[in-house]
């Protein structure tokens, strides 16, 4: 595996965890309003795991 594609990895399950989050928020609309505590840490870490990806995409087809 290769720098590059780890970095798309990162970036994929970042947005997918970020998806996911907002989806679970639709999905669960009727019990609470708004985004919570827990859901802000996880889109940051989500956010970070995106960052890490972006940083990664630039080094190229250099093995991981």
């Amino acid at each position: 595996m290769t720098k590059r594609q780890l970095g798309f990895l990162f970036i994929a399950l970042g947005v997918t965890a970020v998806l996911g989050l907002f989806a679970l928020d639709i999905v669960r609309a009727g019990q609470h309003q708004g985004i919570g505590p827990a859901q802000k840490q996880a889109m940051v870490a989500a956010g970070l795991a995106v960052l890490v990806g972006l940083t990664l995409l630039p080094l190229g087809n250099r093995p991981a």
